[in-house]
């Protein structure tokens, strides 16, 4: 299926509407959302990523055929970026995560990384609304018997807190670990096609 970038908004009445299931890719500006994004769908720079944290300062969205939509919203956590800019992204984010097609918020944070306070916060909103996908990004930097005490004590966490985790996945865009359950999972969501008359 041909992937291709369609627009991106940075105030909520900018945000586009479709009708077509959307995918969101939230997390910190480090986390490697847009690296992950590009190996989802199969193109190298489609999403922008780079050393320099904080480069997706608006929601940008991509197309998967006809079939879905992924959203690469703004990264947090970081103060490199203006002030103004990211006092714009919250009721840009809040805006967008009213949106009745999402079937799917994809929650990164870097396997070696504690959460802080504003990840317990944004994971706790995306939770609201549907069950939260983590993906624990960078895992070839932990062994995997790290990796399984990792998602044991996070998942402990999160259902102490009262927050629904669909699933929990190490992941690794460098050595493609976890990389084809994640896109089973996504793809799960494309809707049958009807049969031609």
């Amino acid at each position: 299926m041909e992937s291709r970038y369609i627009t991106s908004a940075l105030k909520p009445e900018q945000l586009p509407v479709y009708e077509l299931p959307e995918i969101a890719f939230v997390g910190r500006s480090n986390s490697g959302k847009s690296t992950l994004l590009n190996k989802i769908l199969g193109r190298n720079k489609l999403a922008r990523s780079g050393s320099t944290p904080g480069q997706t300062q608006m929601i940008n969205f991509f197309g998967l055929g006809e079939d879905l939509i992924f959203a690469d919203l703004p990264g947090y956590g970081f103060s490199a970026i203006n002030k103004n800019v990211a006092e714009q992204w919250e009721p840009l984010v809040e805006g967008y995560m009213q949106r009745p097609n999402i079937c799917e918020f994809l929650f990164l944070i870097d396997i070696r990384r504690e959460m802080g306070d504003m990840d317990w916060f944004l994971v706790d909103l995306l939770s609201r609304n549907l069950g939260v996908y983590v993906l624990l990004t960078k895992s070839d930097k932990l062994s995997r018997q790290e990796q399984q005490k990792r998602v044991w004590s996070l998942t402990a966490a999160m259902k102490a807190r009262g927050i629904d985790v669909k699933k929990m996945l190490p992941i690794s865009s460098l050595k493609q670990d976890g990389i084809k359950e994640l896109r089973e999972d996504i793809f799960a969501h494309i809707p049958p096609k009807e049969p031609k008359v």
